[in-house]
Order: C-alpha cells, then sequence, then structure tokens
C-alpha cells in the first residue's frame, strides 16, 4: 500500500492545494480506501465558493468530496467482521459516520447525528489524519463508517452516480411515497432533477413534469428520455399555468424542488400542488431567504412541506440496484471525469461557469494511481 495520498485541499474560497499527506497506519477497528472515484454535486459548488456560511460546514483547509467509491485497500481484523468486507472489495460510503448513542441515531435519523462527523463537509485537514473527503487518492475508514459493496463489473462513472441517485429515491420514492399513477413536478433539471425523473418512472408516477429553463434545452430533453412526461421552460411560459393545464386544474400530488440558488421555484411549487399535496426541498439556495412565500396558503389547503437531506441506509441499496440494472440508460448522465488535480475546473464546469465540452450533468474526480 502507498504510505502517501494525493488531495486536493480547498484552502480558502476558489482555491484549491495539491499536497502530498500521510496515509495514518490501521489498528483492528478501522481501514483504509483506495478511492476510485469522488462525485460532485451542487453542495461542492457552494463550498467551493464559500457559501455554506452558518450552516457548521464553512471549514477550511478541508479536502472536498461526500460522493467516496473505491476499493478497501486495508482494513483491520475487526473491522472487516463488522462491515463484512475483504481487502480489495468494491464499496461506496455514506457521508455521514454517525455516532450511534445520540438521540437521533438512536431514533434512526443518523442523517441529524450531533456529532457531525463524516467525508467532504465535516472535518477539515488539521483533524488527525486529515483524509476525510473525496478529492483525493485515499480516505480514512473510520470505525463507525457507513459502507455499502457495489458490483464489481458497473463502469466507473456511471457507479459514481450511487450518491446522488440514493438522494434522488429518499426524495420522490421514499419520503413522499410516489406511487402509480401520482402526478409529480420536479423542478430542476441537474443531476438530481434527472435521477429523480428516473425514480418516479421506476415508482410508478402517470404524471411527471420536469421544469428547468432556456438554458436547460438538453436538460429537459435528457429529463424527456428518462420519463418525464412533460418538459417545461420556465423562461418561455408560466409554470404554474402549464402544470394547472396538465392536471385539468387539479394540481400535482408531489412537488420536488432539487433548483440551485432560486427560491422562486418554493413560492411556484406552493401553487402547483393539490390540496393535501406535498412538497419535498432538496436544493440549497445559499442562505437566501424565500421572497413572497404565502404560508396561508399552505395552511389552508393542507399542503406538507418537508425538507430533507441526502440519503439513507435504504435509499443507497435501492440506488445501487438501480445502476445494476439500468447501466447503459444511465451513461448519458456521465459527462466528464477529471483527475484530482483538476478539481477547481471540474467543479466549475459542474457549476457550467466554464464550458468544457458537452453540456455538464455528471462529474466526477478520478485518482492517476
Amino acid at each position: 500500500m502507498s504510505r502517501t495520498a494525493i488531495a486536493a485541499v480547498l484552502t480558502k474560497p476558489e482555491t484549491f492545494d495539491i499536497r502530498e499527506m500521510p496515509i495514518p497506519d490501521i489498528g483492528p477497528d478501522d481501514g483504509i480506501l483506495r478511492i476510485e472515484a469522488g462525485g460532485l454535486c451542487g453542495t461542492d459548488v457552494e463550498q467551493f465558493h464559500g457559501h455554506l456560511g452558518g450552516t457548521g460546514r464553512d471549514i477550511m483547509p478541508i479536502i472536498p468530496g461526500h460522493e467516496l467509491m473505491g476499493h478497501v485497500e486495508a482494513v483491520g481484523a475487526d473491522a472487516a467482521r463488522r462491515w463484512g468486507v475483504k481487502e480489495g472489495d468494491r464499496v461506496a460510503l455514506e457521508a455521514g459516520v454517525p455516532c450511534g448513542q445520540c438521540r437521533n441515531c438512536l431514533k434512526g435519523a443518523s442523517k441529524r447525528c450531533k456529532r457531525k462527523l463524516g467525508y467532504g463537509l465535516y472535518r477539515g485537514v488539521d483533524y488527525q489524519h486529515g483524509l476525510w473527503g473525496g478529492y483525493a487518492s485515499h480516505a480514512y475508514l473510520h470505525p463507525q463508517a457507513v459502507m455499502h459493496k457495489l458490483p464489481d463489473d458497473v463502469p466507473t462513472g456511471v457507479m459514481s452516480l450511487f450518491n446522488p441517485l440514493a438522494g434522488a429515491t429518499r426524495w420522490v420514492y421514499q419520503t413522499p411515497k410516489t406511487g402509480l399513477g401520482d402526478s409529480i413536478v420536479i423542478e430542476g433539471p441537474g443531476q438530481r432533477g434527472l435521477l429523480a425523473t428516473l425514480v418516479a418512472r421506476e415508482a410508478g408516477a402517470g404524471t411527471i413534469i420536469v421544469t428547468g429553463t432556456a438554458r436547460d434545452a438538453h436538460r429537459l430533453e435528457l429529463a424527456r428520455r428518462l420519463g418525464a412526461t412533460h418538459t417545461i421552460d420556465v423562461d418561455a411560459e408560466d409554470p404554474v399555468a402549464r402544470v394547472a393545464d396538465i392536471t385539468g386544474g387539479e394540481g400535482v400530488d408531489i412537488v420536488l424542488d432539487i433548483s440551485a440558488g432560486s427560491t422562486e421555484p418554493i413560492v411556484q411549487a406552493v401553487d402547483m400542488v393539490r390540496p393535501g399535496g406535498q412538497i419535498v426541498l432538496a436544493g440549497l439556495k445559499s442562505n437566501k431567504p424565500v421572497t413572497g412565500l404565502v404560508t396561508d396558503k399552505i395552511v389552508w389547503n393542507e399542503i406538507r412541506l418537508q425538507g430533507v437531506l441526502s440519503s439513507d441506509w435504504s435509499s443507497m441499496e435501492i440506488a445501487i440496484d438501480i445502476i445494476d440494472r439500468l447501466r447503459d440508460e444511465l451513461d448519458c448522465l456521465c459527462t466528464h471525469t477529471y483527475p484530482i488535480e483538476h478539481a477547481a475546473q471540474a467543479v466549475r464546469v459542474l457549476a457550467r461557469e466554464i464550458e468544457d465540452g458537452p453540456e455538464a450533468v455528471h462529474v466526477h474526480l478520478q485518482a492517476k494511481l
């Protein structure tokens, strides 16, 4: 095993330092992951630009990357038994490392664990060995890390969709319980919105409406390929009026907002959803307040409004199964791969701040080993 890791360390907003870092020795209860790929998402963009202030995750210097997958390079005997893995196994990590003892963990809500330990967002390079992120060749496997075994034959790019697909599974299928014949609006056709479209199709939704801007023309086309029955260019038509037209004035059962930055889709969601329907919020807005939200509409119409963060154990397992079954269909989303040394370019391409070949949908980093 190599004794040093290569990592992209975010030292201040929009600035990476490529470092060699020592790989720690392990004991019987922990291990080392040789990272195969680290996926990027909108949270990485927020982190890169320094927009996570006030969230408890505005930590620098830090190795970003909370979507880690790879191979177990070293593992202690006790850890191997607990995780059910051996050296060489291909695994994916959940971003959080739950303590298992706080009130939230004991209630099965480990995403709200009070310890706030995990990968990519939770600990800087000054904490212990510093190998807590996916923008690196290796990561530390904490004794309480949560991992999932992966099939060996799925290509890296498609397999690296495990995290956003698990999130989409929780947001579409598990939280609002989308089912046969349901209607849903998905606001935002980024990688998570497109994966949410696929999940809605797999769940049996009858009407799947995806909204985006004129700039999202290609992504809206991908949404139709993945199961959207209707797409709406919000720059060309009023999405609320269009949803009313599609549903005969009834509104939809579920609205999922995964749009980035803009708060207007939240206001629109309240007018799109039927009385008694559900709104799920999963898109980050850079801490912007929502202007124009009339909460009386939520009360009068008994709308259920819920924020949902990330995935959980079962949604990860469902996502891995979907990837295994639909790998060929999902390949169209995997647009860009970069080495760790080009981390800044990767983030900017995902954010569509710069162009590099095809339009970016899913971007991942891959270490040169």
